[in-house]
């Protein structure tokens, strides 16, 4: 199973990730609330939020769940003490990821760098 981050789903909606697009669709994703956040932030027009709501309610959802607090709060701590500074919305991610057993599918550097200090944290690899 595999939880995207919302840089998979902006780039999938560009141009030259027209193919993105496809291999989403051809795998087992999971959405995530704080992935439709983020990408809902960049909805410009009604039609662009619409489009977005409709599409991760085709997904199977990730609960945060109550006990997930606790884990995101040593998941902080973890990366505190290694020196790890990462936005908020990806520890969070990378919480749901560790609890559900999931590979996160992330473009940016923040998720390698936080399997230093989360080693439970699965990386989904795009090599085909």
């Amino acid at each position: 199973m595999i939880l995207p981050d919302s840089s998979i789903f902006i780039e999938s909606t560009r141009r030259r990730g027209r193919g993105l697009k496809q291999r989403l669709d051809s795998l087992p994703i999971y959405g995530a609330g704080i992935v439709l956040s983020e990408v809902l932030k960049g909805a410009k027009l009604p039609a662009d939020r619409t489009r977005i709501l409709t599409y991760f309610q085709t997904l199977p959802a990730t609960p945060f769940e109550a006990i997930h607090w606790i884990a995101l709060g040593d998941n902080l701590a973890a990366l505190r003490r290694k020196g790890i500074c990462v936005p908020l919305g990806d520890v969070i991610l990378a919480t749901l990821a560790i609890a559900y057993g999931f590979e996160v599918w992330a473009q940016d550097k923040h998720f390698p760098l936080m399997q230093t200090a989360l080693p439970d944290l699965k990386l989904f690899s795009e090599a085909v």
